[in-house]
């Protein structure tokens, strides 16, 4: 500790004259300019590569974090690595008394908790103690929210992996119910058997680095608007129950709505008709007073369970809100702020092999019916008109017979 108390000022100067030579350099070619050196570099410690920050020593730091490794002939390291990563070393960041490095985004599969300085000649090897700290899993989404029991659940996140004592992640659906079938796993990903008694909840996931909750949750009935049966029920209004199906087929539990269209040659202004395409939800002939939802639509998300079993690739899905009252007259005032779901827009089209969970923000609710930014939200959400129609919108796409099939229409927190 004496001697890093003594060279505290030194390295102080050192992180100074390194952002300046930076800063000089910064349009030249670096690389060419530098010449590593001989010997062996002798490292001090680590701290946070911010001059202003002087009592900031480091033991650890998470993958992908930069950090100043301060010492002596620091020019003759030619490569770093963290356990068995290797850095991207940047000469640019280099100067004799200073390397600034970023921890490798990669997993060490072999720990030593030790980073490792190679001298320019590949001969000799310097190491220092220091602790690579990986993130707990992060658990995203789930790719159909409403999976039943004894099928396969696939989670989306990071940093899935093994725990200290099994050879794979480990999930838990509420109320506490641990998973006996972990069908197959990457970093990313995880398929899992939804297990017996699993009910509605967040979902937890634990590696050996930690435990992580889902915010969303499984089976969500929160902000429930219609699962279009009995114990969420729709008046679909204007008498469109003809969209109402059970075919069990398809069916993700009892009935679900089915929109289509016929598009040969989609245009801007191409349409469905309203018996096939359209669907009604007008919250006072629901139930509601208010806003069919409760909360701030700033920080709320629409999402529903869909299914796509015919080639989509033209027209746009849009979902109006609007006032008491308005009836369907929103469908064709084209300047009213809407979502409009389109998945094959940057694809060319879109099909599902079965239900998957579909995720809108109420912040994304502010284009015209031609898609272009209005950049403010409807001005109420007591109704609620769903469309397979365009508007004026560009997005024109290629023929296609699209059918959309839809299930536990919700607005929960993002």
């Amino acid at each position: 500790m004496k001697t890093i108390y003594k060279t505290m000022s030194k390295i102080g100067i050192a992180c100074v004259v390194l952002f300046l030579l930076l800063s000089v350099n910064a349009c030249k070619d670096d690389t060419a300019m530098f010449e590593f050196e001989d010997g062996i570099p002798t490292i001090r410690y680590v701290r946070v590569p911010d001059e202003n920050v002087s009592d900031s020593l480091l033991t650890s730091a998470f993958l992908g974090n930069s950090i100043a490794i301060i010492g002596e002939n620091m020019k003759s390291v030619s490569e770093i690595w963290f356990n068995d990563q290797k850095a991207v070393l940047n000469t640019s960041f280099m100067t004799d008394e200073v390397i600034i490095v970023s921890v490798p985004q990669g997993i060490p599969e072999h720990v030593t908790d030790k980073i490792y300085f190679v001298n320019s000649s590949k001969q000799d090897t310097v190491s220092h103690g220091f602790n690579v700290l990986v993130p707990p899993p992060a658990v995203v989404a789930m790719e159909c929210e409403y999976v039943p029991e004894g099928e396969i659940a696939v989670l989306k996140g990071n940093y899935f992996l093994s725990t200290a004592t099994q050879d794979h992640p480990v999930v838990v659906f509420s109320p506490n119910i641990e998973a006996t079938e972990i069908v197959s796993y990457s970093l990313t990903d995880i398929q899992v058997v939804v297990p017996a008694g699993a009910t509605e909840g967040p979902v937890s996931v634990q590696s050996r680095y930690g435990t992580a909750r889902s915010t969303f949750h499984f089976r969500d009935t929160r902000g429930m608007i219609t699962n279009y049966d009995a114990d969420y029920p729709i008046v679909n209004s204007w008498g469109r129950t003809g969209r109402l199906e059970n075919d069990p087929a398809f069916a993700l539990s009892g009935n679900y709505l089915k929109l289509s269209g016929s598009f040969a040659e989609p245009t801007e202004w191409s349409a469905a008709s309203e018996n096939d395409g359209l669907s009604h939800y007008w919250g006072n002939e629901n139930g509601h007073t208010d806003a069919i939802f409760d909360g701030n639509p700033e920080e709320m998300v629409m999402k529903f369970e869909a299914y796509v079993p015919n080639r989509w690739s033209a027209v746009g899905l849009s979902f109006i809100f609007a006032a008491t009252g308005t009836t369907n007259g929103p469908l064709y005032e084209d300047a009213k702020p809407r979502g409009i779901w389109m998945p094959w827009r940057n694809t060319g089209a879109y099909q599902t092999d079965g239900w998957v969970t579909v995720a809108i923000p109420l912040s994304e609710f502010k284009y015209n019916g031609a898609g272009s930014s209005l950049n403010v939200l409807p001005e109420a959400f007591d109704n609620l008109n769903i469309f397979l129609a365009n508007r004026g919108l560009v997005y024109v796409g290629t023929a296609s017979d699209p059918v959309i099939l839809m299930d536990n229409l919700r607005i929960v927190p993002q």
